[in-house]
């Protein structure tokens, strides 16, 4: 008897024991702060990039081996303007000297005058082309020289002292002597013998490349 009483006050107690643990549960959830929901993560915007685009490698817009150029800042001082380079003046013609020996035929004249560092020295008659003749006019350098020379195309006549100074025409001694001062020749620049000596002595002297010789009317 005294354990069915003992069982019956155990089961009242565990009863009574199970509303009141209920009761303290529902009491401790109302009085619990709220849980704190974390917001989901900022989504970034959608990219507007073509599939390409995003696909592509990246190409650089520099020639090969050229280094890319800053662009230049809105601080940075202007770049002074290059100073332009000064044209090269012209090279001065170089001064022609003088020729040391300068011989002058005058056909109206029928005279040559011969002149050494732009002094005069001799002043001779000459005989000149006669007429249906003709003796150049113009400014030469003796050719070549012959202290004896016979004609070849006109009787192998005698040209002593012959000094060459265009083709076929010659300064040259002549035995005409009595003809001196007017027109005689075949074209040749007659002289005394004498006179053709002495200027074939100067110009071998001087040399002819320093000697010119100037046929005028």
């Amino acid at each position: 008897m005294k354990a069915v009483l003992a069982f019956l006050a155990l089961g009242l107690a565990s009863a009574l024991v199970q509303p009141a643990s209920a009761q303290s549960m529902r009491m401790a959830a109302v009085d619990a702060p709220p849980a704190t929901v974390a917001a989901p993560p900022e989504m970034s915007p959608p990219s507007t990039a073509t599939p390409a685009a995003l696909s592509a490698p990246a190409v650089s817009t520099t020639p090969d081996g050229a280094l890319p150029v800053a662009a230049p800042s809105a601080t940075s001082p202007p770049m002074e303007a290059a100073s332009a380079a000064p044209l090269p003046t012209p090279l001065e013609a170089a001064a022609v000297p003088p020729p040391d020996v300068e011989v002058v035929i005058s056909l109206s004249k029928q005279r040559m005058v011969v002149s050494v560092a732009g002094k005069e020295r001799y002043a001779w008659p000459v005989s000149t082309a006669r007429k249906g003749y003709r003796t150049p006019l113009g400014t030469y350098r003796p050719e070549r020289m012959h202290k004896r020379y016979f004609s070849r195309k006109y009787d192998n006549a005698p040209m002593p002292y012959a000094i060459f100074f265009h083709r076929g025409w010659a300064i040259h001694g002549t035995n005409a002597i009595g003809r001196l001062g007017r027109p005689a020749s075949h074209g040749c620049v007659r002289l005394h013998p004498n006179n053709a000596r002495a200027l074939f002595a100067l110009v071998s002297e001087h040399g002819r490349a320093n000697t010119q010789i100037t046929v005028s009317r």
